[in-house]
């Protein structure tokens, strides 16, 4: 599927009807990242703000930056946050952002990081562990289907390939995503 320019089906479920179908879905797994309410927080792949929405509320003197290729997908992410003036979005690959060293203290990558071109995966993973702190950590939750996804030692593999280090992580079937990796890692000092 063309993510840059996704079809309006897409737009549409993603954007609209998922925030509200999954809801519970989106935050179990925001309250499930460790957060202290200061932090710089990242999220690649950021698709419409269903996360970054359950987020929000958690970083009230932190601040959130949200990353998509999608034009339209990034537009219905800024309607979302915008009673939040600590978040902000931008279009475009992480590659491309020119985002300083150091500048995060947690990266959340939530159903995105299969997307990425198997060629471009290592060097887009190497991106986000460059503007995370030392001790910083990557938050993913990935699909592992065979069909949809990558097999978690993938993940695992590509993660430390990046230099992260992996702290725990699990196996499990959520719905709606079905057969899932989710893992924290750390940049380290």
């Amino acid at each position: 599927m063309d993510f840059v320019n996704p079809p309006y089906a897409f737009v549409l479920f993603d954007g609209w009807l998922a925030p509200r179908l999954f809801r519970s879905f989106y935050g179990r797994y925001a309250a499930s990242i460790e957060l202290t309410g200061s932090e710089t927080v990242l999220e690649l792949g950021c698709g419409s703000g269903g996360i970054a929405e359950r987020l929000m509320p958690r970083l009230q003197n932190g601040s959130l930056t949200c990353v998509d290729i999608s034009p339209p997908m990034i537009q219905i992410a800024e309607r979302r946050l915008r009673p939040y003036a600590n978040a902000h979005c931008h279009t475009g690959r992480i590659e491309d952002l020119e985002i300083p060293d150091t500048a995060y203290d947690v990266v959340v990558v939530h159903n995105a990081l299969h997307d990425v071109s198997s060629e471009d995966r290592l060097a887009t993973v190497r991106e986000l562990t460059r503007v995370l702190v030392p001790g910083g950590q990557l938050v993913l939750r990935e699909p592992t289907k065979p069909t949809h996804g990558m097999p978690a030692n993938a993940y695992r593999e590509l993660l430390s390939d990046a230099g992260l280090r992996e702290i725990r992580s699990h196996e499990s079937k959520v719905f709606p995503m079905g057969s899932s990796f989710e893992g924290v890692f750390v940049k380290p000092v």
